[in-house]
């Protein structure tokens, strides 16, 4: 049994990639909503799980598959996210659920 040590310098180990936090997300990566950062574009992709209540509420803000959104604000857990003209607030619960890719 090889201790932790070991396997921790094995050259056979596979590195992780270096990537810069500027560049962090691939555009064609999807990522949860509360990991983009202030002043960055997304487009939201979807939501996690099954969640119709949400899905609904959201379209009635204007936010859907495809709704390209800027975020303005973090607080705590809670975004305020630009969509168009309008500003929505988004609360914790909703950002935990929500599923962007990077926009450029």
């Amino acid at each position: 049994m090889l201790a932790l040590s070991q396997l921790l310098s094995r050259s056979d180990t596979p590195a992780m990639p270096h990537t810069s936090s500027q560049h962090s997300h691939a555009p064609s990566a999807s990522f949860g909503i509360g990991l983009a950062v202030r002043g960055s574009h997304v487009r939201v992709v979807g939501l996690t799980g099954e969640h119709p209540a949400l899905a609904k509420r959201l379209e009635g803000m204007g936010i859907h598959a495809g709704s390209e959104l800027e975020i303005l604000q973090r607080e705590g857990g809670a975004l305020i996210v630009r969509i168009g003209s309008s500003r929505v607030a988004l609360g914790a619960g909703m950002v935990h659920k929500i599923v962007v890719t990077a926009q450029s």
